[in-house]
């Protein structure tokens, strides 16, 4: 893994960050120590119940407990699964009632990967380095999976985390539109993406962009992405890349569907219905939505990774890390539930029933054709991978972006405003990490070490 730091800045290499990180945030002020000890594993003795935490969407929830737990449940006869659908930040809340109450009992999460490093941080992850570790982890990762491991192993010393499902963000439109527009395949770049907003809107009086823009987690994971194309730090909101991110937005706004300030990562429907043609970002799992239940076809629904940005094509991975609390109980149940995740059948099952991209190389034998449009996009944005890194700090850092976004684009303010406005942003993010940990980890983070990770 390597890390973009500011621009005209080298890149920070993978040691350099470590030290930064672990020493200096753990140590210096992040409120907890990694425990480096390993769990071991042996055969369940007795019947057991666990818990098991994940942020999923309804139809996905379904999925889970309608047809993988019972499928679970039949083969481990011995144990009992119940299942927590929580936001992201419930589950981090959730696990710290519990570790600081002392009674963690039979729990294991799956955490969204962006979000798993305030556990992480804050010491309430058990190092599952080993047999644990061994026992879960399929033979055969794909390639953006091993890269993230493979980073942690460098970073924290240890496995703390087990990747369980990749996502990527796609971009959807309606065919039909495009094609009165001209078009015989969607824009491959942003000035394209531009000129075709701009086309269809004088020929529809639609506005035809559909962005992830009512703030939370969607709106800052959307804009990641974007500022790392541009060839920006998103963390760090104000260099180069990032103000001229926020400049291309700002023109693009003109063409932004009146629903984006209420849109999320759950925003789909009115691309059926023809209130936007563009949906702009969205995890693969509607692929399935709008060609089911909403009668999309190939005929009218097109799908692929995106357009690319003008300094390089990138895609942030999201998706869930399975992680067992500190101080767990009945650790083998836990990894035998981890284990049947993981497994080629059930990660196959993911993919033809959720579209979700799996983490087992070997889920990927033999797939139906039917599902081949939509993973032709999915692994095409997987070529091109970035990750944001786990600090414990995201939460802030969300909030920051967020108010910055908000006010650019949704206040629109003056164009000449952007880059005033992200270096208030930066210097409140800098003030935070002064205040919260320390100047060291501030000057850290101004001097561009935290940053979007790139498998090297």
């Amino acid at each position: 893994m390597k890390t973009i730091g500011r621009s005209k800045r080298p890149a920070v290499s993978s040691t350099a960050i470590a030290v930064i990180i672990v020493v200096v945030a753990l140590v210096a002020g992040a409120g907890g120590y990694l425990i480096h000890s390993s769990a071991k594993v042996s055969a369940p003795k007795q019947k057991v119940t666990i818990t098991y935490f994940d942020d999923l969407a309804p139809s996905e929830a379904t999925f889970m407990t309608k047809t993988v737990i019972p499928m679970f449940e039949q083969e481990y006869p011995n144990i009992t699964v119940t299942y927590v659908n929580e936001g992201a930040s419930s589950i981090v809340n959730s696990v710290k009632v519990l570790e600081q109450g002392g009674n963690v009992g039979p729990v294991i999460i799956g955490e969204d990967n962006m979000v798993i490093g305030e556990l992480l941080y804050s010491g309430y992850l058990m190092n599952l380095t080993g047999s644990v570790a061994n026992s879960i982890m399929p033979k055969s990762l794909i390639p953006s999976m091993t890269g993230i491991v493979s980073y942690e192993k460098t970073q924290f010393k240890g496995i703390y985390f087990i990747p369980l499902r990749a996502n990527v963000p796609l971009v959807f439109y309606r065919k039909q539109t495009l094609a009165a527009a001209g078009y015989t395949s969607p824009p491959q770049n942003l000035s394209g993406l531009m000129q075709a907003a701009k086309t269809i809107y004088s020929d529809t009086g639609v506005k035809p962009l559909m962005f992830q823009g009512h703030g939370g987690a969607s709106t800052p994971t959307e804009l990641f992405q974007w500022m790392v194309q541009f060839g920006g730090n998103p963390m760090l909101i104000n260099d180069s890349g990032d103000v001229q991110t926020f400049q291309y937005l700002w023109n693009a706004s003109q063409y932004f569907s009146p629903d984006y300030t209420t849109g999320y990562w759950g925003s789909y429907k009115g691309l059926a219905s023809g209130k936007y043609d563009i949906l702009d970002y969205q995890w693969p799992y509607v692929y399935n939505e709008l060609t089911g239940p909403l009668a999309m076809n190939s005929t009218t629904l097109g799908v692929y990774a995106g357009p690319a940005g003008p300094k390089i094509q990138a895609h942030i991975i999201g998706g869930d890390v399975l992680a067992i609390p500190k101080g767990a109980t009945d650790v083998p149940a836990l990894v035998d539930f981890a284990r049947f995740l993981l497994s080629t059948t059930v990660q196959r099952d993911f993919i033809v029933d959720l579209s979700w991209p799996a983490v087992n190389q070997a889920a990927y034998t033999n797939l139906p054709s039917n599902i081949s449009v939509v993973y032709s996009a999915i692994e095409q944005a997987l070529e091109h991978p970035v990750f944001r890194p786990p600090v414990p700090w995201i939460t802030e850092w969300n909030a920051v972006v967020d108010k910055a976004w908000t006010q650019i684009i949704v206040d629109h303010a003056s164009y000449s405003q952007i880059s005033v406005i992200l270096s208030s942003a930066n210097q409140e993010m800098y003030n935070y990490l002064s205040t919260t940990y320390n100047t060291t980890v501030a000057n850290a983070y101004e001097s561009g070490a935290y940053g979007p990770l790139v498998p090297s």
